[in-house]
This record gives C-alpha cells, structure tokens and sequence, in this order.
C-alpha cells in the first residue's frame, strides 16, 4: 500500500482551549536544572552584596561577576544545554537567526529607551563612566541568557508560553532581593521582566534585548542611583565578559563534538 504526504500523520491540533491560556504541566528534569540554577544564582547575588557587601570589594567582586554571573548565570546553562541535553545554544535563545529583526528591533527599544532615561540625565563623558558601560553590558548579557533564553524557555516548556512568561519575570523581579530592594521596586521590575520577555518571546533570540536595548536601562539606573566606580573595575568586568563569550564558544564546540561522537555511522 502507497501512503501519499496527504495520509501521512501530522501533528495534532492544540485544543482551543490550550491557545487561549498556554496551560500545561510536564515539568521534568530540565524544570529542576533551572530552579536549582536559579536557586545558585540568587544565593551568589545574597552573599556578595548582603554577605560580603561592597566594603569586601575583591570577595564582592569575585562573588558577583565571575562566579554568579559568568559561572552559574551563563557556563552552567550553556553547558548543561549542550553536554547534557545535547542542544545547540539556539536553545537559550543564541542563535544567528533572526539576527536582523532582532537587532533591528533591538535598536528601535534601545533608542525609546534612552529618550526616555539617559537623554533626561546631564552626563558628563569621560573615564568615570565607562566601568558603568562595562557593567550595564556585562549584566545585560547574563540577565538575557540566564533568565529568558534560560529560565523563561524551560518554564514555558514546562507549563506553558503565559505561565513562563509570568515565572520568568516573577523569578526576575525576587532575584534582585539581593540587591537589597524593596517591595515597590520588586513590583516595578516584575512589570518589567513582563516586559523583557515578551520582547524576547518575539523572536527568541537574545539580541532582542542584548547589546542595545537592555544595557541603555540599566546604565541609566545606576547613573540616576549615583553609582561611581573607579576606572579599575572595567578591567574586572570586560574579563568577565570574556569568560562568558569564551564559555559559549567552548560549550558550542564540545556539544558539537559530542554530537558527532554518538552520531550512528551509515
């Protein structure tokens, strides 16, 4: 018997009812990889700027950018995805894809955003701003992959596309607890997280929100709380930016060579 493409099986249909709220529940151990990563990420932030504090600068420092950012925030992730789960990193949202829209769109936020925030501040150019350029890159790249390219896919994988977007952005907004914020402002960035990740969700890439759109609003936070570092703590920064760009070169590799080490021969 010939079966024509037109017999062939395809996927079901989702019900009505599942379009119209992104429900589900089939949480699994990816669900688990992420919370406990989330859990890590949380406890870093705490004891660098709760723990250590600011007066510790070098265990602040060292807590902060590489081991919770660039560590736990980016290499665990990347390689999980790549070596345990045997994904590209297009499954965190790093993917050439839908490169220009999604710079393109970038832009166009990075823009709004900054008439809004930075071009309403008297900034005065030179050496003192560019540790916080550094820092406004380095954390955007980490908040992009960690928690929508991440957090926000595993859980809509897990329960859905509106519930992965409300965690993810509920999950973002409690992360700055150790920030020490306090509850309004949790409030506002949860509203912002909504934000952030619907744009993501536009093209699941990360570049929607990275290096243009996320970074003009975080500089513009730190410059209106009166943030100043010294020139130093660029180098700190750019380094650990390295180590982020560097892990995900190397977890793309390895995953790649593992794959063509399992793949069956003909």
């Amino acid at each position: 018997m010939t079966i024509s493409v037109e017999d062939q099986p395809g996927p079901q249909a989702p019900t009505l009812a599942r379009v119209l709220t992104g429900l589900r529940w089939i949480p699994n151990r990816d669900t688990l990889a992420a919370l406990a990563s989330y859990l890590l990420v949380v406890a870093g932030l705490y004891t660098a700027f709760q723990v250590f504090t600011t007066e510790r600068v070098a265990a602040n420092f060292l807590t902060f950018a590489p081991i919770t950012l660039g560590l736990m925030g980016v290499a665990a992730p990347a390689l999980y995805t790549t070596l345990a789960r045997r994904r590209p990193l297009e499954d965190l949202g790093i993917t050439a894809r839908s490169l220009l829209p999604s710079l393109g769109l970038s832009l166009l936020l990075g823009w709004d955003t900054y008439r809004h925030t930075l071009a309403t501040l008297e900034i005065t150019s030179g050496r003192n701003l560019v540790p916080l350029i550094a820092l406004a890159l380095t954390v955007g790249l980490f908040e992009a992959i960690f928690f929508r390219g991440w957090l926000q896919l595993r859980l809509e994988d897990a329960f859905g596309a509106v519930p992965g977007l409300v965690l993810a952005a509920l999950a973002y907004s409690l992360y700055h607890i150790g920030y020490g914020m306090e509850a309004g402002e949790l409030v506002f960035l949860f509203f912002l997280g909504i934000t952030f990740g619907a744009m993501f969700r536009l093209t699941k890439s990360v570049f929607v929100l990275w290096p243009l759109y996320t970074p003009v609003g975080g500089l513009f936070t730190n410059l209106n709380e009166g943030l100043s570092m010294p020139f130093e703590a660029t180098y700190g920064f750019v380094l650990t930016l390295a180590l982020m760009l560097g892990v995900l070169v190397l977890a793309s590799r390895l995953g790649a060579r593992r794959s063509a080490m399992v793949r069956p021969t003909p």
